[in-house]
């Protein structure tokens, strides 16, 4: 499940003259549909709303388009923000029940109900009990959407304190547009195969394979890539992700971490280090190896003297030893190879 309450960066004080409105109460909705999440919803917003993928850092590449999109909202100093999440995750015909319980976790207390919305599509609306109004980041709304194929997304708008003061007119703006919400024409590719996961050099790149129920997507840096393979889990069960980092600088960070075996990863012998972690009562055991791919000088590639990357990162998470034994054994697919004709 993606975090409830996102990070402070989310909600920056708007730029003065973003937008004619001084409040969001004054906003309509437009009627025409804009695409979410790389074409997976469509959702009307206001005219002067504007697409911004989540960004951690200078250093670090925007959030894949394909997991998550963000949605900047401005009237005067308020500011509202609609995040949308792909959760990898498949709904049974208990969706209701399933909504329940994942918002039983929730840091605070959250009313839900049934939303209606056009087609084949269920929904199920959360509103907080007790509105805070104080917050970087203000809950207003969200609403689970199991589309036709059953995947499960998330939608979640929330308001700075400016616009938390007229909480009423940024609910119903909110409203407004959940009222909006329709499938797209992209499906998840959930299909077992070989994918190539990058361009690793001119004649190069990087290939999996993955089994039935995985998907897997990129997140580009500024001198490196990430690639997410995702298993699609049941509503509500914990996420569980293969991730591979291609670049020159593998994270220095192995607190924690302790050697637990080896295995064979781009045809080279590796150690794995693993770690258990618990937050909130959620156990998650983490695992990663870090290959070396290429020259390198204390441990950094010198500019031009590579042909690729120097370092594949190599990292797993999930909150059982099977699942993690299985991501594992898909790490073990991962292999150079000649680039397809389309590059």
């Amino acid at each position: 499940m993606k975090p409830l309450v996102p990070l402070v960066f989310l909600l920056l004080t708007p730029l003065a003259g973003t937008g004619a409105a001084d409040s969001l109460g004054q906003l309509t909705v437009s009627k025409t549909q804009i695409d979410v999440l790389a074409g997976r919803l469509k959702v009307s917003v206001p005219t002067a709303a504007r697409l911004q993928p989540v960004q951690h850092g200078i250093m670090a590449g925007p959030e894949a388009d394909n997991e998550q999109t963000r949605i900047l909202i401005d009237a005067g100093d308020q500011r509202m923000v609609l995040m949308v999440y792909e959760l990898f995750a498949r709904a049974t015909t208990d969706f209701e029940g399933e909504a329940q319980k994942e918002t039983a976790r929730f840091p605070m207390k959250v009313n839900l109900q049934k939303w209606t919305l056009s087609g084949s599509v269920r929904a199920m609306a959360y509103f907080p009990v007790v509105p805070t109004k104080d917050q970087e980041a203000n809950l207003v709304m969200g609403v689970f959407v199991a589309g036709p194929d059953g995947s499960v997304q998330n939608l979640v708008w929330y308001v700075n304190p400016a616009g938390a003061i007229q909480f009423s007119a940024a609910s119903n703006l909110a409203q407004s547009i959940a009222k909006t919400i329709a499938p797209g024409v992209r499906a998840l590719d959930i299909t077992s195969g070989v994918r190539e996961l990058s361009v690793y050099s001119k004649t190069k790149s990087v290939f999996v394979t993955v089994p039935q129920g995985y998907v897997v997507t990129t997140q580009h840096g500024p001198d490196f890539i990430v690639h997410h393979v995702h298993k699609v889990m049941a509503f509500g069960d914990p996420e569980a992700s293969l991730g591979v980092y291609l670049g020159d600088h593998p994270s220095a960070n192995d607190q924690g971490f302790l050697e637990q075996g080896m295995s064979t990863l781009f045809g080279k012998k590796v150690p794995w280090y693993q770690k258990v972690t618990n937050e909130d009562g959620s156990r998650t055991i983490m695992a990663r190896s870090v290959v070396s791919l290429g020259p390198s000088l204390f441990g950094h590639a010198l500019p031009g003297m590579s042909d690729g990357p120097s370092y594949a990162d190599v990292f797993v998470a999930a909150s059982d030893s099977s699942t993690v034994e299985e991501l594992k054994s898909i790490a073990t697919s991962l292999r150079l190879g000649d680039r397809n004709a389309q590059h």
